[in-house]
This record gives structure tokens, C-alpha cells and sequence, in this order.
């Protein structure tokens, strides 16, 4: 197989790999996205939990990074119900409130990362390999949010 083959078949695989984004801040959540897409795989971005159970009943996820507070049910809701349901699927939690109470809850309540906010695109991309999905570095190395 030459280089190019294996280059398509990496590209196509990531591209089969989606995640959904669950986060109020819809500028946030929007630059999260186009970061994975851009790391190659599909992303959608739901702003409630209601939306991502949603779309999560609706089509197949391989992941799930989602904001711990959010207006109505929250991130911890939100893995409750995923565990329940979807059990397989990993979920990142995103945060800008880092308490040892919060820290210990996202534990306990089985999110395979957490992002504290702001974080930057190495983090980023550190958190998403620590998954297990594979990855392409991006050229940015800035904090955002």
C-alpha cells in the first residue's frame, strides 16, 4: 500500500468518528467543533441536554465532551442518563469551575477526561488521544476559553 492509501484510509476512518459537543456557549461550543473537525472527524453541537439526548437516540456517537454547567439538566445529568443508555460511549466534561467537589464528582460519575477552562489546543488534542480516538496535530497552540 503507498503513502497516499494509507493517508485516505486514516482520513476516512477519522471521519467516521463522530462527537458531540454539549455546551450553552454556542461560540464555544461552535470552536470546539470545528477543532475536531479540522482533527478530522464529525462533530454537531447540541446548547441543552435535552437536544443532545436527542440526537444521541438518533444517530450513532463515538464521543461526548459536554460542559458540566448547563441551563436545566447539567453535564452530571447528562453521564447519568449516557450510562444508563449508552454506556459505551466515552465522555469528556468541560469546566470552568475546578473544585476539588467537582473534580471528585466528574470521577466518581465515570468522565473518561475533564477540560478545565480556558484550555489550550494541546490540551485539547492531549485529552481527545487520551480517549483513544487518533488524532492530527493543529498548527494552533493557543488558550482559548
Amino acid at each position: 500500500m503507498d503513502v497516499f492509501m494509507a493517508v485516505k484510509q486514516t482520513e476516512t476512518r477519522q471521519m467516521s468518528i463522530r462527537v458531540l459537543v454539549v455546551d450553552d456557549e454556542e461560540k464555544l461550543g461552535r470552536f470546539v467543533c470545528m477543532l475536531l473537525e479540522r482533527m478530522g472527524y464529525q462533530a454537531s453541537l447540541c446548547l441543552s441536554v435535552d437536544e443532545a439526548k436527542r440526537l444521541l437516540a438518533q444517530e450513532t456517537w463515538h464521543l461526548v465532551i459536554s460542559d458540566i454547567v448547563l441551563p436545566g439538566e447539567n453535564g452530571f445529568d447528562l453521564i447519568q442518563w449516557l450510562k444508563h443508555h449508552y454506556p459505551n460511549i466515552p465522555v469528556v466534561a468541560m469546566t470552568a469551575h475546578s473544585t476539588e467537589a467537582a473534580n471528585h464528582r466528574i470521577r466518581k460519575l465515570g468522565f473518561v477526561a475533564v477540560l478545565h477552562k480556558p484550555f489550550s489546543v494541546d490540551q485539547f488534542q492531549r485529552v481527545v488521544q487520551q480517549v483513544g480516538l487518533p488524532i492530527e496535530p493543529l498548527p494552533i497552540n493557543d488558550t482559548f476559553f
